[in-house]
Parts: C-alpha cells; sequence; structure tokens
C-alpha cells in the first residue's frame, strides 16, 4: 500500500496543471513578490508584510505543493515554479519586482532572476540552501526508506496529531527562538495546510523533487554571475542552511552577505525587525535605480 501510495502521488503530480496561490495585499508603485522555504507557506512572512505593505504591493506565493496552492507539482520542480511566477509576473503587469524568497524560495527566486532578470529588480536571498553540498541529514529525511517507514509508522496516528508534531518539529528546526509571541503561526499552518495526512505524507516525494532541483543548479556560480543587484542574508543560528560560509564563499565579490545574530532558519520569523532593517534599505535604493 505504501508504494502504490508513493506511485500514485508520482503520477498525480505529472498529469495535473500546477498553480500557485497568490494572496495580494500592501500598496505603492513598487511590486515585491515573497517566495516562501519547504514546507511553508505565504503565512511565514505574517510578521513582515505590514511594513512591506506601506511601501509596496505585495505578492505573497504559495508554490505548488505548499500551502493552498494545487498539491501537484511539475518536473523539473524548479523550472516549473520559475515558469509559474514568469506567468504571474506578466499577467499581473507590474514588472520588475523585488523578490525575497526564503530557503527553497530563494532558490527559486535567484533562478526567475537568472532566466527572466528583466522582470526581477533586486533579489534578497534569505537562508539559502546549496551555497555548499545539502546536508546529509536532508537527503536521508526526505528518503523513499524514510517515507516508507514513516508511513507504516502513522497509520494508526490521527491526522490532527501527525500535523502538530509536524509543526513542532519544523518549528523547532526552523527557528532559534520557536515559543516566542506569534510564531504559533509556524505550527498552526500545519492544521490548515496539510489537513489530510496523505497530504503531509506528500511533502516526502516533494522534498526529494525539491533536492534533485536544487543540487542541479551551479548556485555559486548563479549567485556571482546574477544580473541584478542580491543581497544574500542568513540566520547566524540556522541549522538547516548554516551561515558559517556564507561570508567566506562571497568574500570580495559585489554581494552583501548580512547575517542576523541570534537567529534561525527562518529570519522574517525569528527576527522581524532585524529582518526589516536589512531588507528595507537595500531593495528601496534599487527600486529607486530601477526608476
Amino acid at each position: 500500500m505504501a508504494r502504490n501510495s508513493v506511485t500514485k502521488q508520482t503520477a498525480t503530480k505529472q498529469s495535473e496543471k500546477p498553480r500557485l496561490h497568490v494572496e495580494r495585499s500592501g500598496s505603492g508603485d513598487a511590486t515585491m513578490l515573497l517566495i516562501h522555504g519547504f514546507s511553508d507557506n505565504k503565512s511565514t512572512w505574517h510578521k513582515v508584510t505590514p511594513s512591506l505593505g506601506r511601501r509596496y504591493r505585495l505578492l505573497s506565493v504559495d508554490l505548488p505543493g505548499f500551502g493552498k496552492a494545487s498539491p501537484n507539482w511539475s518536473e523539473p520542480l524548479i523550472p516549473g515554479y520559475v515558469e509559474l511566477l514568469r506567468e504571474l509576473i506578466e499577467t499581473e503587469g507590474c514588472g520588475p519586482v523585488a523578490v525575497i524568497g526564503n530557503s527553497l524560495g530563494a532558490v527559486t527566486a535567484l533562478a526567475l532572476a537568472s532566466a527572466h532578470p528583466t522582470l526581477v529588480s533586486s533579489l534578497v536571498l534569505a537562508d539559502m540552501p546549496g551555497i555548499d553540498r545539502l546536508p546529509r541529514l536532508w537527503q536521508v529525511a526526505l528518503s523513499t526508506p524514510t517515507e516508507l517507514a514513516l508511513r507504516a509508522a502513522t497509520v494508526p496516528v490521527p491526522a490532527a496529531l501527525l500535523q502538530k508534531a509536524i509543526g513542532i518539529v519544523y518549528a523547532g528546526a526552523s527557528m532559534r527562538h520557536p515559543l516566542q509571541p506569534g510564531s504559533a503561526t509556524v505550527r498552526t499552518s500545519f492544521d490548515t495546510h496539510y489537513a489530510e495526512k496523505s497530504r503531509v505524507l506528500g511533502l516526502f516525494p516533494l522534498g526529494r523533487s525539491v533536492l534533485r532541483g536544487i543540487a542541479e543548479l551551479p548556485i555559486r556560480a548563479m549567485v556571482l554571475d546574477s544580473p541584478v543587484p542580491t543581497m544574500l542574508l542568513w540566520g547566524q543560528y540556522d541549522l538547516l542552511t548554516p551561515s558559517r560560509k556564507a561570508r567566506s564563499f562571497f568574500a570580495g565579490a559585489l554581494r552583501r552577505v548580512v547575517v542576523i545574530a541570534d537567529c534561525g532558519h527562518c529570519p522574517q520569523l525569528d527576527k522581524p525587525a532585524e529582518f526589516l532593517d536589512a531588507v528595507l534599505p537595500f531593495v528601496r535604493t534599487r527600486v529607486r535605480l530601477a526608476g
């Protein structure tokens, strides 16, 4: 049964056209596109959108496979995401846009700017994987044997309990301070966006597609050759994509690297004020130059 479920998930993602879910907010002459990370959704930006929305029109997206977007996705994954975002920007008639991405969203943002530089005015890449080799832990955690073992182990586990457990694990891995006020959004988002056990378990094949997509990209070279102004930002205590090599990789390059102290993988949640202090001056300057 477990193997059939994996096969069915793969067939579904191939046969249906993926779609984004888009939330439009804020106001301003310039537009900002916000792209979340793996197993996350657009609610990850809720602590910073009030400030960003006073200056920019915001497009906060759920990527296919996550949140309220279609549960299916296309292969290859990241080029498929890029084309959906290109269509969104062109349909909205709002380019070039400032783009902020976190984790998988940062990789997607970088790929978007590399493929369609006229659509992007500036890039903020927060806690982006792929600068160094992907951690072995990621590959083991998202492997097919791990998925099959979890499917078997969770057969008697109620969906609501599984959602809460994964939400707690994700919050602990992605944030330095997962119990701070307002951070319950990270945990409770699993109740809303992963209401069915199959959706939770579907993160495994999607995660393997993510790993393949990241591994196939020359991310370090793409950053160095980025055709648009680019900021790289990390949380000091990111457990998922450690910041320790970020500065050394780009020493001397014309790329701004910011490390936020006492912060984890999602600085927009852990340290929203410091995140905004770093991001807003950078983006504002590039919007003025583009205008």
